[in-house]
């Protein structure tokens, strides 16, 4: 009996498990706004979709695997009119710096990474539904989604009724102060950046853009809807009334929320200089791999406080992952593909299975290494324990760390003289050991040298 994953669903407040259904496997994560860098702060949601991504692939859920773009939007529009281009061009440049930074962080692509530009009709007989069912007015070609008739307002959130009136944006022809836009009639600052629609020029409120795309390509009631702790309330909530008043149904099984980044200590901020690019870990010369790692450190619903101390651990952490896993590699002597399932390793999946547990799983992964028994260790079982941890390294998205050192058959005769090698630095004959060294080399061959051995590659 295969097992369930379990996960956190922010609607009901509780823990749940995941069944799994012969229909789509649908998963959605609300996307970057396309208009400048993403922070490591939007990349911690990011990585949390993907190690979730990872984890239903691998738990046999055969996930479909949404992230949206948000190119229609205040800032894409102000931004491609500063630069002096169309909104098109200005977007997909920051499409193309946002993917790059993916790559660089290991995350998988999802399988439909749909723009909102690319879906207004969708969403204009979205709304056109919503005003049919007496629940959206149309003001001065504006179309406002009137929230007094959804009772069930806020029971994503909790928010209460005066916080409601106090976070509304007051507009002279709202019918209410907390109703939300639909669709905004076109004003002259936005130049030629608008839509036909039955209620003039304009274009779409940010809210409808992940109802219709998400009902397009995902379909009514799928089994998770995710993003930052921040779009709990408004945006979500928001989702939540249009897409079940217009459709009759839940939008989305589970809702899965990751918590805030802080960066030492104090929450992100330009004004604060504590704002960080992927460009900019890099810059400080630590790899985005190790980005990755430390942003995953910690478990995805509690706050974690991200410092340039915390990739020191990272590189330190995947160095000994590395060594460990080349060690196994060396007595393997043999590329290991990675295993189709746990069986050595099944008590850090299990873990993982436990809403995603993360900081526990890593846990157990260093006990592994520091207890493992080498004595005796067969070539058969370092193959069974190193196909595990590919399959480990796969979940959290670090295959690369042994992708970068493949694995070689290391012939008899190098290994005798990297052997002879290790003999002569333990009787600190250190000249023995450079004259092997340069041996090894001119054969095509690198000695990494730690603690308790070595590492060929």
């Amino acid at each position: 009996m295969e097992e369930l994953l379990y996960l956190y669903d922010s609607m009901d407040r509780r823990i749940k498990p995941l069944s799994r259904c012969g229909e789509k496997f649908g998963f959605y994560c609300c996307g970057p706004t396309v208009y400048s860098y993403a922070h490591i702060g939007n990349f911690r949601t990011f990585l949390a979709a993907d190690l979730l991504y990872r984890v239903l692939i691998l738990g046999g859920y055969e996930p479909f695997y949404v992230r949206n773009l948000t190119d229609v939007d205040d800032k894409t529009i102000a931004g491609s009119q500063k630069d002096g281009i169309t909104l098109t061009q200005f977007t997909r440049h920051w499409e193309d710096v946002f993917h790059r930074d993916c790559v660089e962080l290991n995350l998988l692509s999802p399988n439909v990474e749909p723009r909102a530009a690319d879906h207004i009709v969708e969403q204009i007989n979205l709304i056109q539904q919503l005003i049919s069912k007496g629940h959206a007015y149309v003001r001065d070609g504006s179309v406002y989604f009137a929230i007094a008739s959804w009772p069930s307002y806020g029971r994503l959130s909790r928010i209460e009724n005066q916080e409601l009136l106090a976070a509304g944006v007051t507009v002279d022809d709202k019918e209410a102060q907390e109703d939300f836009a639909l669709w905004k009639a076109s004003k002259p600052s936005d130049g030629e950046n608008f839509w036909k629609s039955p209620w003039g020029n304009g274009r779409p409120g940010w809210h409808i853009e992940c109802s219709a795309m998400a009902l397009k390509y995902l379909g009514k009631n799928f089994a998770i809807h995710g993003g930052g702790i921040d779009l709990c309330f408004p945006h979500h909530e928001n989702e939540i009334a249009q897409t079940e008043a217009a459709m009759g149904c839940n939008l989305a099984q589970l809702w899965f929320h990751v918590a805030h980044l802080r960066v030492s200590g104090e929450k992100m901020s330009k004004s604060l200089g504590n704002l960080y690019t992927v460009e900019d870990i890099r810059k400080t010369g630590y790899l985005p791999l190790e980005l990755r790692y430390a942003l995953l450190a910690g478990h995805y619903r509690q706050p974690l406080n991200f410092t340039i101390e915390s990739l020191h651990s990272s590189r330190k952490a995947l160095e000994r992952i590395g060594r460990f896993c080349q060690k196994l590699g060396d007595v393997a002597v043999a590329n290991v593909e990675m295993a189709k399932e746990f069986s050595r390793l099944s008590s850090i999946w299990k873990i993982l299975l436990q809403d995603l547990n993360t900081p526990e799983a890593i846990g157990k992964m260093f006990e592994r290494i520091n207890g493992f028994s080498w004595d005796g260790l067969s070539r058969d079982e370092a193959v069974q324990e190193l196909s595990e941890w590919q399959r480990l390294f796969f979940a959290f998205g670090l295959e690369s760390c042994l992708a970068s050192r493949p694995i070689r058959s290391i012939p008899s005769e190098i290994k005798e003289m990297a052997e002879e090698r290790l003999r002569a630095r333990r009787r600190r004959d250190f000249q023995r050991a450079d004259h092997l060294r340069e041996k090894l080399e001119i054969q095509g061959w690198q000695v990494e040298d730690f603690a308790d051995g070595y590492r060929l590659y």
